[in-house]
């Protein structure tokens, strides 16, 4: 816990370096916020890259790798002058109200997170799956997908490394399964500054900053290692430095801007199209700021180092940027109609299911926005949220309501602007329908944030009777003592996560089997077929090594090795499995020598899955009928009608 602690805090003030390089006097507090929060990310994932890329993909190296980063910068922006902070506005008792009561809401879902006992698929197939196996080998690999969607190994991974960061040292999922948390906290933060740097007021912007927070489903994503909420964060982030390059384009709020577009691109694969209207409005706002030249030609080295790297890499191991897809006469397994057939995609007439990923955002906040957009017409929230919601309906091919999360922070930012005018901090009529949010969505936790706000309120008029020098003083110790009190939760809560069962869970058979092998199976390389869902078996401690072990080709193949084999987007299907053609026991029995295989974790096949992988009469895939057919090999240790374990022989 203290090495990580040191980390993070090396990562804070080389990335506080960094944003004084490009910072500018006149920005809000948000907006230096956030610029620290984007730099501080950049720098941890160019570090983990170039060190995961090396083979030192490990705690030690990262904390030299971020001390030696953090010198260097130090000593070359020593002679920086000292930024001199505006005049503020006094916090008024709305401001404090809304201020406690975002830190009560991020500091519930880090409680709730590290309390949960439910697991949204995708963190256990591959969001922790891919930065646990990486740990292991403490290098950046592509770590295969197989039984389902093949795509995610070669998808860019960004916040699969700040997982990693958080998962290394404590060699546990506690941080890293809540590993989404400071993007929140990050997306909040933008919608205040581009409120505040759009000419917004600061009580209307906190306030849509907890509206933003407030949406269901981002409430609950919240508190996971998904990516959704973390690649809105990064999109949002553009906004402040957008709105500051319309007035003049320095290279600072150019640099930024741009940073956080290429982290975003760098965190999903969906993000390349999500960030197109972002990109946009950069360009089209910076060009009335005028920008040099000169300061231009950084901008595209840099949208590599933050993100675009992950594209180039897929580029040269499989010549092809965007593998599996093909197209544009790049190699693929399957093309845009087959993504276009695909169960999980919605033909774009069905505008109904997308007006019901709307409304996901709650009625209170949905209507809201819709008469503020409607009312009002700003034009850069109108466009902006016009080309996101384009960009998802029509090139995302994988169209759920996760994916609606900048737009929700875009419409968040439009309910700052018309609430905050010049005059009138916060509209009644606003404050009441914001608070009407929590009625839509009533949870104890949520009510919880009411009373977080009027002690806020209670101790901004309590502050008021005290000299300024005083309430400097007090807000000084108060954000100490929160520091402490955060840290100390953590801490316990890290502390009561390990030493009790995670129970993982996803409501199938495969629940017990995972609970039978984490109190039976520790410290062993485990090989793993028939399911993606692979993270519940790296055990404590992140003590096994857990792979599929291929049935075909050679120990180290992956899916472009095999994909090779067969005609260039052939697939009719996105979720194809060359890698079980061919399939024979001598093959698999090599390849699980190679991989040191002790243990091998068998599971039935999903009814989707099941469609493009041959199973026996009771769902399994081959393997199970190989290790039946060999006792001396493998010994059946468990048994079910979800899975089989058994141990093998040396």
């Amino acid at each position: 816990m203290i090495g990580l602690a040191a980390s993070l805090g090396l990562l804070l003030v080389a990335g506080g370096r960094l944003a004084r390089l490009t910072a500018s006097p006149d920005a809000s507090r948000a907006t230096r916020a956030v610029r620290v929060g984007i730099w501080a990310f950049a720098l941890l994932v160019a570090v983990e890259a170039a060190l995961g890329a090396a083979g030192h993909l490990d705690p030690r190296a990262t904390l030299l790798a971020l001390a030696a980063v953090a010198v260097a910068l130090a000593v070359s922006t020593r002679r920086l002058p000292p930024g001199n902070e505006p005049p503020r506005a006094p916090l008024t008792a709305l401001d404090a109200a809304y201020l406690f009561a975002l830190a009560a809401a991020l500091g519930l879902r880090a409680w709730a997170g590290i309390h949960k006992e439910t697991f949204l698929y995708d963190t256990l197939s591959y969001h922790l799956h891919v930065p646990a196996a990486w740990i292991a080998d403490r290098r950046l690999e592509i770590v295969p997908a197989v039984f389902g969607d093949p795509s995610s190994a070669y998808a860019p991974s960004n916040l699969e490394l700040w997982f990693a960061f958080l998962m290394a040292p404590l060699r546990s999922d506690a941080l890293g399964g809540l590993g989404q948390l400071p993007f929140a906290a990050l997306g909040a933060l933008a919608v205040i500054g581009a409120v505040r740097e759009a000419g917004g007021q600061r009580t209307a912007a906190l306030a849509a900053a907890l509206a933003f927070l407030l949406v269901p489903e981002i409430w609950q994503q919240a508190r996971t290692a998904m990516t959704d909420l973390g690649l809105a964060a990064l999109l949002l982030s553009v906004l402040p430095f957008a709105y500051r390059a319309r007035r003049r384009a320095a290279a600072g709020e150019l640099l930024t801007a741009t940073a956080a577009l290429g982290l975003a691109i760098g965190t999903k694969y969906a993000g390349l199209a999500l960030a197109l209207p972002f990109a946009a409005a950069v360009v089209g706002l910076a060009a009335r700021g005028h920008p040099r030249a000169r300061d231009l030609l950084a901008l595209p080295p840099l949208l590599l180092a933050t993100g675009g790297f992950w594209f180039l890499r897929n580029a040269v191991v499989t010549g092809n940027p965007l593998y599996p897809l093909a197209g544009f006469g790049w190699p693929g397994l399957y093309h845009r109609a087959a993504l276009r057939g695909w169960i999980y995609h919605l033909p774009i007439a069905h505008l109904g299911a997308l007006g019901e990923m709307l409304a996901a955002g709650g009625l209170v906040f949905v209507s809201l926005a819709a008469i503020v957009l409607l009312w009002r017409r700003p034009p850069v929230e109108l466009g902006l949220l016009a080309g996101t919601v384009a960009s998802f309906w029509l090139l995302v091919p994988y169209q759920e309501s996760r994916f609606l999360f900048a737009a929700f922070g875009v419409a968040a930012v439009a309910i700052g602007r018309a609430a905050g005018r010049p005059g009138r901090p916060l509209d009644w009529r606003f404050a009441l329908a914001l608070l009407a949010g929590l009625v839509e969505y009533p949870t104890g936790e949520r009510w919880l944030i009411v009373p977080a706000g009027l002690l806020g309120a209670a101790v901004a008029w309590a502050g008021r009777r005290l000299s300024v020098g005083a309430r400097r003083r007090g807000a000084r110790v108060g954000l100490a003592l929160l520091g402490v009190a955060t840290a100390a939760a953590l801490a316990v809560g890290v502390r009561s996560y390990r030493a009790r069962d995670p129970g993982y869970a996803v409501g199938s058979g495969l629940d017990g089997a995972w609970r039978w092998f984490r109190q039976n199976v520790q410290g062993a390389r485990v090989a793993y077929t028939g399911t993606n869902l692979a993270f519940p078996l790296a055990g404590r401690d992140l003590a096994n090594r857990v792979s599929y072990v291929n049935v075909a080709g050679a120990p180290g193949d992956r899916l472009h090795d095999f994909g090779r084999r067969i005609p260039a987007g052939r697939a009719e299907t996105p979720e194809p499995a060359p890698y079980r053609d061919g399939a024979r026991f001598e093959i698999w029995r090599r390849n699980l020598r190679a991989a040191g295989a002790e243990v091998l974790f068998v599971a039935a096949l999903d009814e989707i899955v099941a469609r493009n992988v041959a199973a026996d009469a009771d769902g399994f895939p081959v393997e199970r009928a190989w290790a039946d057919a060999h006792p001396t090999l493998f010994h059946l240790r468990y048994a079910s009608p979800d899975a089989r374990v058994y141990g093998i022989a040396p």
